[in-house]
């Protein structure tokens, strides 16, 4: 038999965080964080120069580009020269910058990450610009020399990734998510799976997935979001972030950001994140409105923004060179994105009723239910892990039976005044 794995979690812990959630429901936005000085390597606070004014100025001066402190230097020589630093990126306060990325290995082992998602995230205006950028982009690592930006995170953690964000593109994360395999096959199942639009017939990879409308299980996703055949590493970022709009669009729906405590305890044992659950809580309002689609942009640094190169050794691997002027344009355009206000779609409306409804559920179930996160298989630290099998299919109530060990609504029928399963609404029906 195979062994599984259960954190139970009490029912007053399940009370106190539908509690929380409904409150959260009506919160204000969050507070502006206050601006701070530049940030040197070593974490002491410091003022960048500002330069001295001339006596006459004969026109207005061009601002001088403002470079993050000091780099390491390389180590040995590269494949290609090593351009000059990025400027750094003037990010107003309320804009926080989220990393999502994706390693090729098992936790606890450390990959090169094959997903590498930037997220400008504004939450006072709750809005936000995604950039997708191919993990074969060659990019100076500081201290190291000319590397795939895929090998950052295997080679110096998230302190390497950091830094090459930094000098690459002028920015450094406020808060990460690295994932693996597994928790990215566990979070499209527990979620029931996704529909996805196949726009290029896929033939020797994933079974076959001929142009159209698929439904696809935690391993059949993966692997259309992970191959690689003929086609170019821009073409699996643009697989990738397909997949990444549909699932959070799908978490937002029908009231599931109530299965949110189940699932980071669930998953946080192998997630590597400095994302708290409390952090994760606190945005819930956040979260609703970003399901807004016309409130989030994304973006892919495609071929308009990169050229071909062919490493000059007998591997013939060919890489893509950032285009510095056009990379800098498309920052600024997310930038400019999510600076501006707009007013909340009526979607956002349908999202906050759902979620209020089925926290308000978890309340009248019956005394001494229990819930406890999904089953999952034992961990493993192999490069092929074991396949949790097909989705649980999404019943029409609001939250899926997976992640309970009953039915997700046990009523008493007889009891006067008490609902039944039939009364929940369907948001499809």
């Amino acid at each position: 038999m195979k062994k599984t794995r259960t954190l139970p979690l009490r029912i007053s812990f399940r009370a106190t965080v539908a509690w929380v959630l409904l409150g959260l429901l009506t919160a204000c936005a969050v507070n502006a964080i206050p601006p701070q000085a530049g940030q040197a390597l070593n974490g002491a606070v410091m003022e960048w120069p500002v330069p001295s004014p001339t006596a006459q100025p004969s026109a207005a001066p061009s601002p001088t580009p403002v470079i993050w402190n000091t780099f390491p230097a390389p180590r040995g020589d590269s494949a290609t020269a090593v351009p000059d630093a990025a400027p750094r990126i003037a990010l107003p306060d309320d804009v926080q910058v989220w990393l999502l990325l994706m390693s090729d290995q098992e936790a606890p082992l450390v990959g090169r990450t094959q997903a590498f998602h930037v997220v400008l995230l504004n939450e006072r205006l709750a809005k936000a610009s995604v950039i997708s950028i191919p993990g074969n982009l060659m990019v100076y690592l500081p201290g190291e020399n000319m590397q795939r930006l895929s090998t950052a995170y295997a080679l110096g953690g998230m302190q390497l990734v950091r830094e090459t964000l930094a000098y690459n593109f002028g920015l450094r994360p406020d808060r990460y998510v690295v994932a693996h395999p597994t928790e990215f096959k566990w979070l499209v199942d527990d979620l029931g799976g996704i529909d996805v639009s196949v726009l290029i017939p896929v033939r020797d990879a994933c079974g076959g997935l001929p142009a159209g409308l698929h439904s696809m299980n935690g391993d059949k996703a993966f692997c259309y979001v992970s191959f690689l055949s003929d086609e170019d590493e821009v073409y699996r970022v643009r697989r990738q972030q397909q997949v990444l709009q549909l699932l959070f669009t799908k978490l937002v729906q029908n009231g599931r950001l109530a299965m949110l405590p189940l699932m980071y305890a669930s998953y946080q044992e192998k997630l590597d994140t400095d994302i708290s659950f409390l952090d994760l809580l606190g945005r819930v309002p956040l979260a609703l409105r970003l399901g807004d689609p016309q409130r989030v942009s994304y973006h892919v640094l495609g071929w308009e923004y990169v050229t071909a190169w062919e490493l000059p050794d007998e591997t013939q691997t060919t890489v893509l060179l950032p285009r510095a002027d056009a990379v800098r344009e498309l920052f600024a355009q997310a930038l400019a994105e999510i600076s501006q206000p707009s007013p909340l779609g009526e979607i956002v409306l349908t999202y906050e009723a759902q979620l209020t409804q089925a926290v308000a559920l978890t309340q009248t179930m019956q005394p001494g239910f229990t819930q406890t996160p999904p089953v999952r298989s034992t961990p493993t630290a192999t490069p092929t892990p074991t396949p949790r099998g097909a989705p649980t299919a999404f019943p029409t109530a609001i939250l899926p039976t997976s992640i309970y060990t009953q039915e997700p609504y046990p009523f008493e029928p007889t009891a006067a005044g008490t609902p039944t399963p039939t009364d929940v609404y369907n948001p499809y029906p």
